[in-house]
């Protein structure tokens, strides 16, 4: 299987929310995921964009979405405060990460946090179906 590897720049502003949500949504809808699975996976983005555009002190967010084995893994990264832990695990913003997301961490550096989260492609298949053409 080949792995793909997208990268989106977009301005440190919630106006280009959506081009993070469109280009996610797409990436994904073309591997194999349900519809749901892409709703769940823009919403994530959207809501690790807007924790990152809080804490930001750059001008840019990147996100790269790269496939993998079990699915898309998705890495929003931008530039903040030293020590910054962007969202704290006690919030309501992580409980939503959580439910929307089958991995979530948040990986801090001296002047940058990743939000790295994945979804994990559902066998829709269903018995039988191996006879379908």
């Amino acid at each position: 299987m080949a792995f793909d590897l997208v990268t989106v720049m977009v301005p440190a502003s919630a106006g280009h929310l959506a081009v993070l949500r469109t280009a996610v949504g797409g990436f994904a809808a073309r591997d194999s995921f349900t519809l749901d699975q892409v709703d769940d996976l823009r919403m994530a983005v959207e809501e690790a964009a807007v924790q990152l555009l809080r804490h930001t002190r750059g001008d840019r967010v990147g996100m790269e979405m790269e496939t993998t084995e079990a699915g898309v893994e998705v890495r929003l990264r931008s530039e903040v405060a030293p020590g910054d832990s962007v969202i704290d695990e006690s919030s309501f913003s992580w409980t939503i990460l959580r439910a929307l997301a089958d991995d979530l961490r948040v990986d801090a550096g001296d002047a940058s946090a990743t939000i790295v989260l994945a979804k994990h492609r559902i066998d829709v298949s269903g018995p039988g179906d191996e006879l379908w053409p």
